[in-house]
């Protein structure tokens, strides 16, 4: 069982992943995890520059572009595979959905919220006035969706590529992970 969640910026999607992971009995990976795995496996620097998640327009994205170009996007992928093929997991962000896509057993969701309120939790969270949350949440989505879109092709957050979508703040985030695990498991008992 593979679970993916992409996130908007403020909407609680690491919470939730780290609370449904813990529900499932399972380990949660985030960059952090992703590059220990890497660490371990001997492919950190890619894995270093994979994670940064770069907006198109700064230099590091633009190296990170051109050594895609090479191939060298690949191995975050290939690490996804292998982590997959040993232990079940929840995976957060980093084109989980897209690398992950072939295997049978992968739910894929993406969380989000309305910008207001995502503001008022980056707020709360960051300690950061309304202004610097905005920034921050326009700077952090626009960077997601660059980095998603180049790795992948795809359009970041479009309901069509996830199992499911849930707007965080309509139940909260407890409330969110219970909703989840229940339409894990309905989907793995169809299965």
């Amino acid at each position: 069982m593979v679970i993916t969640i992409g996130r908007s910026c403020g909407s609680g999607g690491l919470e939730i992943a780290q609370k449904l992971a813990d529900r499932l009995g399972v380990r949660c990976y985030d960059a952090d995890a992703l590059l220990e795995e890497a660490t371990r496996a001997g492919c950190a620097e890619e894995m270093r520059a994979f994670l940064a998640e770069k907006p198109v327009n700064s230099l590091l994205f633009s190296i990170a572009v051109e050594n895609n170009a090479r191939g060298m996007g690949r191995v975050p992928f290939t690490l996804m595979h292998q982590i997959a093929e040993r232990e079940d997991f929840v995976l957060l962000g980093h084109c989980g959905n897209y690398a992950l896509r072939d295997r049978d057993d992968l739910t894929t969701l993406f969380i989000h919220g309305e910008l207001e309120q995502r503001v008022q939790r980056i707020m709360r969270t960051q300690d950061m006035s309304e202004r610097e949350a905005r920034r921050y949440i326009h700077k952090t989505d626009e960077a997601r969706r660059h980095f998603h879109e180049f790795y992948t092709g795809e359009v970041w957050g479009e309901a069509e590529k996830y199992d499911l979508t849930v707007n965080s703040f309509a139940l909260g985030v407890d409330a969110t992970v219970e909703l989840l695990d229940g339409f894990i498991q309905a989907k793995k008992a169809k299965q």
